[in-house]
């Protein structure tokens, strides 16, 4: 068994939260910051990018095949 860092309750894994306390890992503050990483590619192109990369990709290939 696993101590809490907070409040010293005991815990099954080191990766859940306390169940006295409720401190440990989120799920929901996880999937804001993800959706936050995909707004911040968004904005800079990251995906614009990716399809160019792609499309080049699949030129070259049908180059080499013909």
């Amino acid at each position: 068994m696993a101590r809490c860092g907070k409040c010293g309750g005991r815990k099954r894994w080191w990766r859940r939260t306390c169940s006295r306390c409720r401190t440990g890992y989120d799920r929901a503050e996880t999937a804001a910051d993800a959706g936050g990483y995909v707004a911040d590619a968004a904005e800079l192109g990251v995906f614009r990018m990716i399809g160019h990369a792609l499309a080049g990709f699949g030129r070259l290939i049908a180059r080499i095949l013909n």
